[in-house]
């Protein structure tokens, strides 16, 4: 069969162009994706909480290591009779809160004993003073500290016995059930012997007791000269806010239980005056200022009522220098005219020899009826400012404590 032959359907020009063009091709391989290179993971920065609790409570964690910014919750609980006070290490005062840990952290629950009214009024026991300065024993009786004079410079210890009489004295002086009584007055006083409040804010009030008289002491332990001759006796009672003395038979006495009880009344008298009374009733710290030495006191409601009673005739003061313009002897005038004052609203002048004490206080004073009458304003003084917190001491059982020739018991017992 003869071969039939058909022309190509494409010139060949035309096959040698798409073979020139394949040979042509770009076969340059697609470029590669770069993938991006892990950043490496941060490290974690730990820190330390570290949590305790002081006396009278816990916390409820310890605390631990943690990653920073990690949140704790920390609480602090008082035991029975305390209360949450403050954390030191952290500004927030709530007794719970969140802390986020972003540094080392040290922080500590404080507590503090729970004060009630009740607290403030304690009768402690006899306790030895180490080492003696003048004084080796203390007792502390609602916030006074009691001092009392050792076998020293020459005379025998004060006896425990006195010392007990004198802690019950106080103790009849501020009786929180008396008639009377603005309890939180009373309590405002207590805490201003204290030197927790007041004026004298940091220096507790103290009440020295010694026997007979300075003079009675070789050297004289209230001269200028005590410091050297008692080393460590000035500190020691700068540490204090002081008055006078009580003295155990006091050389003036006659040793009858009416002038024991004339001896310590006015004594103690005197130190709750200057250091509690002016600060129990509000408005007290500026009408009872007495520190003429430290401020002008000649406008005090204290001041305006010694005039008077000076001016009337009521109060005497040439035992004082005689002038009632005498700055330096402000101090204790005002300090005796308080106490006489209280012995006329009492009507305690029968524990003065012969029942008066003319002309130092005028017999027209020695009732309240008679003060309201001669000094308005020392009567309005004493209602105001001592009646509210000073409790008026049975004369009965002053006489079963304090009896002739130093008998009589205290009857005072230690909480």
């Amino acid at each position: 069969m003869k071969k039939l032959l058909y022309p190509l359907a494409f010139p060949l020009s035309a096959f040698l162009f798409v073979y020139s063009c394949s040979a042509e091709e770009d076969t340059t391989p697609p470029p590669q994706v770069q993938q991006p290179t892990p950043e490496p993971e941060a490290e974690i920065s730990q820190f330390t909480l570290t949590v305790t609790a002081g006396e009278g409570g816990t916390v409820s964690t310890e605390g631990g290591t943690y990653d920073e910014g990690t949140e704790i919750t920390v609480t602090a609980t008082p035991d029975d009779g305390y209360e949450f006070i403050e954390w030191d290490g952290n500004d927030n005062q709530s007794n719970s809160f969140t802390i986020s840990v972003n540094s080392n952290i040290t922080i500590q629950a404080n507590f503090q004993i729970i004060q009630s009214n009740e607290n403030y009024y304690s009768s402690g026991d006899i306790i030895p003073i180490e080492p003696v300065v003048f004084y080796d024993r203390e007792l502390t009786i609602n916030g006074i500290k009691l001092l009392a004079a050792g076998s020293i410079g020459g005379q025998e210890a004060v006896p425990d016995s006195w010392v007990y009489k004198t802690a019950q004295v106080f103790k009849l002086l501020m009786e929180s059930d008396a008639e009377g009584i603005d309890s939180d007055a009373q309590i405002n006083m207590i805490k201003t012997l204290k030197g927790e409040i007041g004026w004298h804010q940091g220096y507790p009030a103290g009440q020295r007791i010694a026997r007979g008289g300075g003079n009675e002491y070789s050297p004289n332990f209230l001269d200028d000269n005590r410091n050297q001759s008692y080393p460590g006796l000035e500190a020691f009672e700068d540490a204090l806010a002081l008055d006078d003395m009580v003295w155990y038979k006091n050389i003036d006495s006659q040793g009858t239980g009416d002038d024991d009880i004339n001896e310590i009344i006015e004594h103690t008298l005197h130190t709750i005056h200057r250091f509690g009374v002016r600060g129990g009733v509000e408005g007290s710290t500026e009408a009872l200022n007495i520190e003429a030495e430290e401020e002008d006191i000649t406008n005090t409601d204290i001041f305006l009522a010694m005039k008077e009673a000076y001016t009337n005739g009521v109060f005497d003061i040439e035992g004082y220098g005689g002038d009632i313009n005498n700055r330096d002897a402000w101090p204790v005038m005002l300090k005796e005219y308080q106490y006489l004052l209280t012995f006329g609203m009492w009507e305690f002048s029968e524990f003065w020899e012969g029942g008066s004490l003319s002309p130092e206080w005028n017999d027209n004073a020695r009732t309240p009826s008679g003060i309201q009458a001669n000094n308005p304003l020392g009567y309005e003084l004493y209602n105001t400012y001592f009646k509210p917190v000073i409790s008026i001491p049975s004369k009965e059982i002053l006489r079963e404590i304090f009896k002739d020739d130093d008998q009589g018991e205290s009857g005072y017992i230690v909480d």
